[in-house]
């Protein structure tokens, strides 16, 4: 892939759209704006074959942030017809590459449109298959019960970077047991500072906590008492909230004590996470724990009382094909979680299968498993509720939380459709604050490494309180 381009402040998101397509193409971007009148001509080429097309557009902006987003755009889309009448290929996401496509339909329908209207344009406008744009619609209608729509709430996030072992496919700031091990109870400690410092912040500024998400990494991989730690300051700073998730994602890490020690502080969610249930791609992918142990993780979880259970499962992964997800389906079948996450593998520059060299998989067998699991999950009686897409996902698709009637993840959907602010505590972990009626984010990232984050603890509570104290006169 090689790109150049006379507008180098778009160069990223122009890249992003060449991904789409094959990676051997070349693309040389000229542009042009006079006045109003934007001009783009776009060459592309790959070995002896090459396509010139030119566009023009009048643009219309209020403000300088506007001009951003209307002229990336339509510089992204005039790259996009080039490179569709180039190679006849049309991705399934159309010209999409941002990682909330909801986010264009609630833009139109708060232009007035319905929603079968605005997903209607969104598809028009961005090439958006009739499946996918049929699928945002879906999404859009299941979260109506949850959507936040008022300017006072606010979700939580806790996050613990330690595993029992590191999947090969993981690029967050996490770390293994094995090399990680000797900070946990320091870390524990920073951690239950941090939230209590910034639970009376929210308490102050008179918000109302909709959502606590304990994450990772894996939450389990601490001992029972640690977890109780981090869970009771949860509790002592945020309160009984309407709903609280723990992440006991892996099976290896999960027994009855620590069951116990979630159940107690009033968890309202889990999430069991098999990612696949194929002994030998476990084994591959860097996962210590067999098909087995997550029978059993599921059955333990059960008899502690636990009536509403994620699963996480991935499509695409090395080495399988469509057989071994079906295969994967049809065991989740039997362990029938209230809700189902379906990823598609997506191998970040950070992870140790692309630092090895991994061939994603073709867009075909992607997209094959992916509508394979939609099926599935609909089948089962389970609905849409939640989607976002990542960079360098197999056949460029999309996750998707599907979940049983009343089940929807609250944070999930406050998070992904970045319609209430966010504070987020530990390691790596990335608070967002929404300003000016939702028009404006900005965003507070702790330190990712955990020996550093521990050491400099205060730096990451006052840099929150710097991030939400401007907008809301605290002091």
């Amino acid at each position: 892939m090689e790109l150049t381009t006379t507008l180098p402040r778009f160069e990223n998101d122009l890249a992003d759209t060449l991904r789409l397509f094959d990676a051997g193409i070349r693309v040389q971007h000229e542009s042009a704006d006079e006045g109003l009148t934007w001009r783009d001509r776009f060459t592309v080429s790959m070995q002896a074959r090459s396509l010139t097309r030119s566009f023009e557009q009048q643009g219309h902006f209020s403000d300088e942030l506007e001009y951003i987003r209307l002229r990336k755009r339509f510089c992204k889309q005039g790259l996009y017809e080039t490179l569709k009448q180039f190679t006849g290929y049309r991705p399934p996401w159309g010209a999409l590459t941002g990682i909330r496509p909801t986010r264009l339909v609630y833009e139109a329908m708060a232009q007035g449109l319905t929603l079968d209207d605005a997903a209607a344009q969104v598809s028009a406008t961005f090439d958006v298959s009739p499946e996918k744009a049929g699928l945002l619609a879906q999404i859009i209608r299941a979260q109506a019960p949850v959507y936040d729509r008022t300017e006072n709430g606010v979700s939580i996030y806790i996050g613990i970077p330690f595993c029992p072992t590191r999947c090969s496919y993981c690029s967050f700031a996490a770390t293994d047991l094995k090399t990680g091990g000797k900070w946990t109870q320091a870390y524990v400690q920073a951690l239950v500072r941090e939230i209590a410092a910034g639970a009376a912040d929210m308490r102050a500024m008179g918000r109302t906590v909709r959502s606590v998400y304990v994450g990772g990494g894996t939450p389990t991989a601490l001992t029972a008492a640690q977890l109780e730690a981090v869970l009771d300051a949860a509790l002592c700073g945020f309160g009984h909230c309407p709903e609280l998730t723990v992440e006991a994602g892996r099976p290896d890490s999960i027994d009855p004590d620590k069951l116990r020690v979630i159940r107690q502080a009033g968890a309202t969610r889990i999430s069991i996470n098999p990612q696949t249930m194929n002994d030998q791609t476990l084994a591959a992918i860097g996962r210590s724990h067999s098909t087995k142990a997550i029978h059993e993780a599921f059955a333990l979880a059960r008899a502690q009382g636990f009536d509403n259970i994620n699963a996480d499962i991935i499509a695409a992964l090395p080495g399988e094909d469509l057989a071994d997800f079906t295969h994967t389906l049809e065991q989740i079948a039997f362990l029938a979680p209230e809700s189902l996450t379906i990823h598609t593998l997506a191998i970040k520059r950070a992870s140790a299968l692309k630092l090895g060299g991994y061939v994603q998989a073709a867009p075909e067998a992607a997209q094959a498993m992916v509508e394979a699991g939609c099926a599935f999950a609909l089948g089962q009686g389970y609905t849409p509720y939640y989607l976002y897409r990542q960079k360098y996902m197999a056949g460029n698709l999309e996750n998707v939380g599907y979940c049983r009637p009343g089940k929807a993840c609250i944070y999930n959907v406050d998070v992904m459709e970045e319609t209430t602010c966010n504070l987020a505590f530990g390691a790596g972990a990335i608070s967002k604050w929404v300003f000016d009626g939702r028009r404006r984010i900005e965003r507070a990232a702790n330190l990712k490494n955990i020996e550093l984050y521990i050491a400099r603890i205060d730096e990451m509570i006052e840099k929150k309180r710097a991030l939400y104290g401007a907008g809301e006169g605290l002091s």
